[in-house]
């Protein structure tokens, strides 16, 4: 049989239904947004991570010149490496019809039935493909814009050759060819003579031999080879070695689900505010009942078990209804970044620690928003508990602000009682008005974050002052390409720039000191991938070149040693400063540079800007192997045939272009990468404003409750429903502008702090912020509009609640 305080539980419980089902719900919204990203935590990072583990992935990567399959067995029997394969790596365009070229990130498969390393999965169409053929990465098809089966034309350092795209496979270590605007091909070494390329491998993939995740021993076994190499007189380029047994992207992915797991428990704190206003109301509603309790000798603590219950029940209850929805939204939630990482999800099965946080937050955040009414409500003596018929022992203008409030409304008093109204509960107002003003705050930060990244892109994209890059197949002479070039017909203004190799020498990488160059960093030739960068030769007078200054100045006319740093050469070597001497290899020369400028560029890799006077004192005087163009805007030719037109220019030129780059193209990727942060803010601003109306709502619900005297009294001195329904829905109104207002104040500072933290986390550099004025006008529409939405059924029951009724005690 049910004790006596249970049984009141339940009353109470069921007597209050309606608003103890609100409260609920809200609070259910919190442990659904909380429980399913921290599922998808638990189900992505595993998965994610077992995928790339399952393709064998290579513990290093080293490029030099050429690898055969001899030289593949006597790195085999290195000590230390367990598996080897050769692979190569070179960059295209590919074209479905006449004119739409892409850019190609062609890979050179040796064996496509016998890879072990980095392994392949076919997915649809032939494998593995025969000479002739391409497979393509299944999310790269879209941008190829072609279908299985289609003829394509693929185009590296040799002629166009026409392959047939037989298939798809799944490439997990690739980023998302959508975002990237890159296509993946895939062929073999036959067809890979077919485009006019020597069938060379120039790359060599290691997977060690015992403990795969001990970085120090995948660095050693690394240098090792490197070292073997180096003496059979193979030159190695570089050296990659990735984290051991973690996806490349496991990080970030990572980093931004932890942000959203912070948000969904936030979310689920700001439903606490709910079930400190339904306790509160409670208590004093059942103030009488206490103090009868207390009179039959109940202690407080026994008292506030029974409420501390409810509140617990509260709890539960929320639990039965977040938790089964949160795993059905982390399956949404794990599908979305699927497709966005380019991988599979082969289990949404969620591991056992999921359920003990998710139980316990969604246990505790209700009895500890509870504590404090609940505590102070028992703790009333039993003579003023007694005396208690729920009229406040405070009455309305004994303050000054009160008194103050008087005077608002005009001639509509309507809107004056409205106005005093939402004053009398100051604590359950500020509660409210709070949590509205958090949904305005994250809706106002998502359009300003939104408003401040394009600005930032704006900027930054501004530097170009062209509309295409075309990278060539080799160095030719800057007058012959440049006059094909102008040959195109809405060509405006082309230039040629020269693109080679730069690194750090061995013997220093650091500052020069007193004249002589010291190193202050020694070489780490198992990092030797951060010590080499691209420099670019440029002509000083270019205009189409503005980079965003940091430090220091740009190139000028008359430089012959200075060197400008790009944001990420500077990262990787964060010793350097504007001003000091450093030894560089460019283009296959060793000198000294002296440090002029710092720009910002954080979507190209490290990066130094040398004048082209100093490349022309080389072999490569007067020649290019970059073009840098400008388009006619006014020209009625659509920029695919303006491409067409001008490859086929160069062509005639005996000029291949290998890979063509527009401006737009690079800031549709850019674009790209932050559409998920926009509609993540969205959706937090969509959560919380769930909350904070569901808060509205329940705050209207107890007002209307606790003021039912007052209503019928009105009701009696001649007040129509109609204006008792005015009177309600406009003390929800002004609370819904008062949360406008407050997040008004906030929304600058904190849209501003979030960019900044976001455009660090993801590219390094900081933000130019600006505010998008339509926020505050939108979120006023809604915040009214919620608050009007929050109030039309506790006003309607108001307005229909008959006389004798809301007069009564007791009721």
């Amino acid at each position: 049989m049910m004790s006596p305080s249970w049984s009141k539980v339940f009353r109470d419980f069921w007597r209050e239904c309606a608003r103890t089902s609100l409260v609920a719900f809200t609070i259910a919204i919190g442990i659904a947004a909380f429980s399913s990203v921290l599922a998808s935590y638990a189900i992505l990072t595993r998965e994610l991570n077992k995928g790339w583990m399952e393709t064998n992935p290579a513990s290093a990567t080293i490029r030099t010149d050429r690898v055969d399959d001899a030289l593949v067995a006597e790195i085999a029997a290195q000590p230390g490496v367990a598996q080897v394969e050769a692979r190569r790596t070179l960059t295209g365009m590919i074209k479905t019809g006449p004119v739409e070229w892409r850019n190609l990130v062609l890979f050179v498969v040796r064996d496509f039935e016998q890879v072990r390393v980095s392994t392949l999965k076919p997915q649809t169409g032939a494998w593995p493909p025969a000479v002739g053929e391409i497979l393509i990465e299944r999310d790269a098809l879209q941008v190829a814009r072609a279908g299985i089966g289609d003829v394509v034309t693929v185009k590296t350092g040799g002629k166009e050759q026409t392959l047939r795209l037989s298939g798809t496979v799944r490439d997990v270590g690739q980023a998302q060819a959508r975002m990237e605007n890159i296509v993946y091909g895939y062929i073999t070494r036959d067809t890979l003579v077919r485009l006019g390329e020597e069938p060379f491998f120039n790359q060599v993939k290691l997977v060690i031999s015992g403990d795969r995740l001990d970085e120090s021993r995948i660095k050693t076994v690394t240098t090792d080879v490197r070292t073997f190499l180096e003496r059979r007189g193979h030159p190695v380029s570089r050296v990659e070695i990735p984290a051991p047994g973690k996806h490349p992207h496991a990080d970030l992915m990572g980093l931004f689900l932890l942000v959203m797991a912070c948000f969904g428990l936030f979310a689920l704190m700001l439903s606490g505010i709910l079930v400190v206003n339904l306790m509160t109301a409670l208590m004093a509603a059942q103030i009488r009942q206490i103090g009868v309790m207390k009179t039959l000798g109940a202690t407080r603590w026994r008292i506030a078990r029974i409420y501390f219950a409810q509140a617990l029940l509260l709890g539960v209850a929320a639990i039965l209804v977040g938790l089964p929805t949160g795993l059905l939204a982390s399956r949404w939630l794990c599908r979305y970044f699927a497709v966005f990482l380019n991988f599979d999800v082969t289990s949404f099965a969620v591991p056992w620690w999921f359920f003990p946080p998710v139980l316990a937050v969604g246990a505790l955040v209700p009895l500890l928003a509870a504590a404090v009414p609940v505590w102070k409500g028992c703790g009333v003596p039993v003579r003023v508990a007694l005396d208690d018929f729920e009229v406040g022992r405070r009455k309305f203008g004994e303050r000054r602000f009160d008194r103050a409030l008087a005077g608002f409304g005009g001639f509509t008093r309507p809107l004056l009682l409205a106005v005093r109204n939402g004053f009398r509960r100051r604590a359950r107002t500020t509660l409210t008005a709070l949590t509205m003003a958090l949904a305005g705050l994250s809706f106002m930060a998502a359009l300003n974050v939104r408003a401040s990244l394009i600005n930032t892109f704006d900027h930054l994209f501004d530097a170009m002052n062209h509309d295409l890059a075309v990278n060539l197949s080799a160095t030719h002479s800057l007058e012959t390409a440049t006059r094909a070039a102008f040959q195109t017909r809405g060509v405006l203004n082309v230039e040629g720039w020269l693109v080679t190799d730069g690194s750090a020498p061995e013997a220093a990488s650091g500052p020069a000191k007193g004249g002589g160059l010291e190193a202050e960093t020694p070489h780490e030739p198992n990092h030797s991938e951060t010590k080499r960068f691209r420099a670019i030769g440029l002509p000083p007078e270019t205009n189409l070149f503005n980079p965003y200054l940091l430090a220091g100045r740009r190139l000028q006319a008359g430089d012959t040693d200075a060197l400008v740093m790009n944001s990420r050469l500077a990262a990787l070597f964060p010793e350097i400063r504007v001003g000091d001497r450093v030894r560089f290899q460019i283009g296959g020369t060793t000198g000294d540079w002296r440090v002029v400028g710092l720009i910002r560029e954080p979507f190209a890799g490290p990066t130094a800007y040398v004048p082209l006077g100093f490349l022309d004192r080389t072999e490569m005087k007067g020649m290019t192997n970059s073009l840098r163009i400008v388009f006619d805007p006014a020209n009625p030719t659509g920029l695919d045939v303006l491409k067409a037109n001008l490859d086929r220019n160069l062509e005639a030129a005996s000029i291949r272009a290998v890979g063509v780059t527009g401006k737009a193209d690079l800031r549709y990727a850019a674009d790209q990468h932050m559409v998920m942060i926009y509609i993540f803010l969205l959706v937090v601003a969509g959560i919380l404003a769930g909350v904070g109306g569901l808060g509205l709502a329940t705050t209207m619900s107890l007002n209307v409750t606790e003021r039912r005297r007052e209503m019928g009294v009105l009701r009696a001195i001649g007040a129509t429903p109609a204006n008792l329904r005015l009177i309600v829905m406009t003390e929800a109104a002004i609370i819904g502008l008062m949360s406008w207002a407050a997040a008004c104040v906030v929304a600058w500072p904190v849209s501003r702090a979030l960019g900044e933290m976001l455009l660090r986390m993801m590219f390094k550099i900081g933000l130019d912020y600006r505010g998008d004025f339509r926020g505050p006008f939108i979120w006023l529409v809604l915040s009214v509009a919620i608050g009007v939405a929050a109030s039309v059924l506790p006003a309607w029951r108001a307005s229909r609640r008959p006389i004798r009724e809301a007069v009564e005690y007791g009721g």
